[in-house]
C-alpha cells in the first residue's frame, strides 16, 4: 500500500512550489535526501527522501510533458521500495492525456493505495 498525494493545477498554479516546499519541510522534520533528478529545474525537479524510521517517499514537480512523465515513471521505478509519493498532475480536465498517462501508466495506481488530491 502507497499513500500517494496528487498536487492538481493548471499551468502556474504552484504545483512545483508545493511540492519543493514540501520537500524542504520533510528534510526539517529529519528525512535525508537519497536521490534526485533534475534538482536544479524548478518544473522537472524528482527527489527521493527517506525518514529516520526508513520510510522512502518520491515527490516530483514535472507534469506538463509525456516526456518528463515518463522520466518520473523511470526514476519511480528505480525506488520501488516507495510508500509515499507526490506529485504534481495536470487536470483531467484540462489534459485528458497526460492525467491518464500520469495516473494509469506511471503511477499505476492499485486498489489497495491510497490517493489524495490537493487542487491549487
Amino acid at each position: 500500500m502507497r499513500i500517494i498525494t496528487l498536487v492538481i493545477g493548471n499551468k502556474g498554479a504552484g504545483k512545483s512550489k508545493w511540492i519543493l516546499e514540501k520537500k524542504d519541510e520533510m528534510l526539517s522534520e529529519g528525512w535525508k535526501q537519497i536521490d534526485a533528478k533534475k534538482e536544479a529545474d524548478y518544473n522537472q525537479a524528482i527527489f527521493a527522501l527517506k525518514s529516520p524510521t526508513g520510510e522512502v517517499a518520491i515527490l516530483n514537480s514535472g507534469s506538463d510533458r509525456k516526456d518528463i512523465i515518463d522520466e518520473f515513471g523511470t526514476f519511480l521505478s528505480q525506488h520501488e521500495e516507495v510508500l509515499r509519493i507526490f506529485t504534481a498532475i495536470r487536470p483531467q480536465s484540462i489534459n485528458p492525456h497526460l492525467y491518464k498517462r500520469m495516473r494509469t501508466d506511471v503511477l499505476n495506481i492499485q486498489d489497495d493505495d491510497i490517493e489524495e488530491r490537493i487542487e491549487l
